[in-house]
């Protein structure tokens, strides 16, 4: 059976809809919680898929949270190894970092809610992907685009929202939240939306963000 690897930085911050799919895909699912002190206990190469997860700690901040520095050298090495790699949110900017890029505090303000991101590139892995996608996203952080890499999307505040470089995929967004899982974070991170002044209807779910496991699905199918 093959083997998937989900490195998490925070309960809440889970694979989600991800996970039955790739269940369903034949793949069996670890989660690494490094912020725990969990290390590998397999190699790298036993892995068909390493995808990094959200996160509250920015990609630069390793001086304050050292299992971060851990994770780089796992990200290098499945880089090395030409493991696919799918980093989100915070692991789309650990990628980006490991591949060269300054990750930094994004001068235009958080992005937080169901909000609009535009096609502006072409890649097979996206090739059912929609010219505009709406997608959910809680971040305020952002990156340069590695050299080499191919920019996908990008929305009106951030020009780097999904890339591809080699096998591996960042995505700025969350593409693998449901309902319940915007759900618990709007519960656990009330504060931050309170100081933000972002409105209830904005995390609001709507029965066509749907659309979102079908393509994260194809996505997944193609780069595995």
């Amino acid at each position: 059976m093959m083997k998937a690897l989900a490195i998490r930085h925070v309960l809440a911050e889970h694979l989600g809809v991800m996970e039955p799919i790739l269940k369903g895909m034949g793949f069996e699912v670890d989660y690494l919680d490094t912020a725990k002190g969990e290390v590998l206990s397999r190699p790298l190469e036993e892995y068909a898929l390493l995808v990094v997860l959200g996160g509250y700690m920015g990609a630069y901040e390793e001086h304050v949270y050292p299992f971060l520095s851990y994770e780089f050298r796992i990200l290098e090495e499945a880089l090395k190894l030409e493991v696919p790699v799918v980093g989100i949110c915070l692991g789309c900017q650990m990628l980006a970092k490991a591949l060269g890029s300054k990750v930094y505090r994004g001068e235009k303000g958080k992005e937080i809610g169901w909000m609009e991101v535009c096609k502006v590139g072409e890649h097979p892995l996206f090739e059912d992907f929609p010219k505009s996608l709406r997608v959910f996203q809680w971040h305020g952080d952002t990156f340069d685009l590695p050299v080499g890499a191919i920019r996908i999307y990008a929305s009106e505040k951030y020009e780097n929202q999904a890339f591809v470089y080699g096998q591996a995929v960042g995505l700025q967004f969350h593409i693998e939240v449901d309902k319940s899982m915007v759900e618990e974070w709007a519960r656990l991170y009330w504060d931050e939306l309170e100081k933000e002044g972002i409105e209830e209807e904005a995390l609001a779910w709507k029965e066509e963000y749907s659309i979102n496991f079908t393509l994260l699905g194809n996505l997944l199918k193609r780069l595995t």
